[in-house]
């Protein structure tokens, strides 16, 4: 049978709550031409035993067990070394994606001229709700890696490098995933890492306007936390990338604008963890909140 058209990657761990509604936004997708890649990461709940349930009814599912606990980004890269699908979207266990996802985004790639395909997500948690980032995408296309780069690096707004909100290659995912080559887990700014490599890959851009997933906050997440444990291991997290980020960039020689724009925002997430963690004080950061602000601005306005 040839392959299928799209691989959706799911990590589970501890989601009996939300898992079948995700699920049912995968079996249930237009494009049936899909296959669902299932990688339990050693959850205590009951999610993996409903997945079971999923998976004798479509033979589209997948599971793959990890031998220990590894987290969200470890994780997905066990689950696409399974995929066999010409396109990738990853897929939060808790969140869902909107029945015509996989059509319209895959179509959006032009059957395959495309590396990467963004497209909008919708945020809801509690009392609010929205477009994820609280700026719409719309229609572009970028022909190449200099003219993606020129446009990111214009933005007011800090680069969607959210795994979850994009298609795209799995051979280029795949050799990211080798150039990346972590192998210890990190919980912040994995995502960030991880689009850094893929569109210093890719050569062909589009962005659509369609909203096609629906992304919960959780309120147990790692970056909703006020643990000074956490704090301090996200901050960390956020160091070591944006060396990661250095190293990868000068080895690869990656898109230099590209590598500026996640260095700048990444440092401004990193100072924030210190001031929430008291290793600075609020008079620092808002120096340091100035400086980047200013850059932002000539950047925005002279690109430079």
């Amino acid at each position: 049978m040839p392959n299928p058209k799209v691989s959706i990657i799911i990590p589970v761990y501890n989601v009996e709550k939300y898992i079948s509604e995700c699920l049912d936004s995968c079996i249930n997708q237009t494009l049936q031409d899909i296959e669902i890649i299932i990688v339990d990461d050693c959850g205590s709940d009951k999610s993996i035993d409903i997945v079971k349930e999923y998976a004798k009814k479509d033979s589209r599912i997948k599971i793959i067990k990890n031998n220990q606990n590894k987290g969200l980004f470890l994780a997905r890269c066990e689950g696409l070394k399974s995929a066999t699908g010409k396109y990738i979207i990853s897929l939060d266990s808790d969140d869902f994606l909107d029945l015509k996802a996989c059509e319209i985004a895959y179509n959006a790639t032009k059957d395959g001229y495309y590396d990467i395909v963004k497209f909008n997500a919708y945020n809801y948690d509690g009392n609010t709700a929205g477009i994820w980032g609280g700026v719409t995408l719309n229609n572009y296309s970028f022909e190449s890696l200099e003219e993606y780069a020129n446009y990111i690096y214009r933005q007011k707004d800090y680069p969607r490098w959210n795994l979850w909100s994009i298609i795209v290659k799995r051979d280029i995912y795949l050799k990211a995933v080798k150039i990346v080559g972590l192998k210890d887990r990190i919980t912040m700014a994995e995502d960030a890492l991880m689009s850094f490599v893929l569109w210093n890959l890719s050569n062909k851009f589009c962005h659509i306007c369609d909203i096609l997933y629906y992304y919960r906050q959780n309120e147990n997440s790692t970056t909703r936390s006020k643990n000074d444990e956490i704090i301090s291991r996200n901050s960390k997290d956020r160091v070591f990338v944006i060396k990661k980020i250095k190293e990868l960039s000068k080895k690869h020689k990656f898109d230099r604008k590209i590598t500026k724009v996640f260095i700048d925002n990444l440092k401004i997430h990193e100072y924030y963890d210190r001031l929430i963690y008291h290793q600075i004080s609020k008079r620092v950061f808002k120096i340091y909140d100035k400086y980047f602000r200013f850059k932002r601005r000539l950047r925005v306005k002279f690109g430079i």
